[in-house]
């Protein structure tokens, strides 16, 4: 009974380094380093992968990848890892198969380690979009409610000056609500509608969604309201 509670004394003593934990509009993630650092403490005899398919324009150009993590006690974990253009970001599309082998190698490392938290590499084409540090990140509903204030107490512009004026388009709609004037990147809009379709959410509950948080249409998204949709997204059911 000693031995076995030393063991699991010695096993508990292992931990994952908060450093390699990124939180996502308020989920958190393991970053696949994490997990290899977290295995090492544990003990890994071997770390092997197998390419299962290679990408090709038959088969879309996905990969498939096999991991298999050998613990130092005789353990193994073995898990499958895919990737393809339409479920990793823009610089990722040409390496596929080097990402299937890390989202194998991920999930094989997570049973290992028992860390139920899902690998940051695999969100997709995202994470190339989402600006990083997101401990600026406004909620949808909070930015919105930002908006209307913000609307609320700007000035009105002295009939007698404007009469002639005609209203506002869109575009300047969209450069009031970002200073720079940038709108939505090819990337972040790449990277919405390949998230509407892994999730099965149709253009018309796209639009309506954009319409009540934002006050906006797609195209007319400014880079920060784009990447805040991304991650929204994201943590869809």
């Amino acid at each position: 009974m000693a031995e076995e509670a030393l063991k699991m004394q010695s096993k508990n003593s292992h931990s994952l380094d908060p450093r390699f934990i990124k939180n996502l509009k308020g989920k958190d993630f393991v970053l696949y380093s994490g997990l290899l650092d977290l295995g090492h403490q544990i003990g890994i005899q071997s770390l092997q992968i197998e390419p299962i398919q290679y990408p090709t324009k038959d088969n879309g150009n996905e990969a498939i990848c096999k991991a298999i993590v050998t613990s130092v006690d005789g353990r193994v974990f073995t898990e499958i890892g895919d990737a393809s253009p339409k479920n990793v970001n823009v610089q990722i599309a040409v390496h596929v198969l080097r990402m299937a082998a890390t989202r194998a190698k991920g999930r094989a490392l997570r049973d290992f380690t028992n860390i139920g938290m899902t690998c940051l590499e695999e969100l997709g084409n995202t994470d190339d979009v989402t600006s990083g540090d997101t401990s600026n990140v406004i909620p949808m509903q909070k930015q919105k409610q930002k908006r209307s204030s913000n609307e609320s107490v700007k000035p009105e512009t002295p009939p007698q000056d404007q009469n002639s004026d005609p209203p506002k388009t869109p575009v300047e709609k969209t450069k009031d609500k970002s200073p720079s004037g940038a709108t939505i990147s090819t990337a972040q809009r790449n990277a919405i509608m390949s998230l509407c379709t892994r999730k099965s959410i149709s253009e018309q509950e796209l639009e309506k969604q954009i319409e009540e948080a934002y006050k906006s249409t797609l195209d007319n998204l400014t880079t920060s309201e784009a990447s805040s949709l991304i991650r929204s997204l994201q943590q869809a059911a």
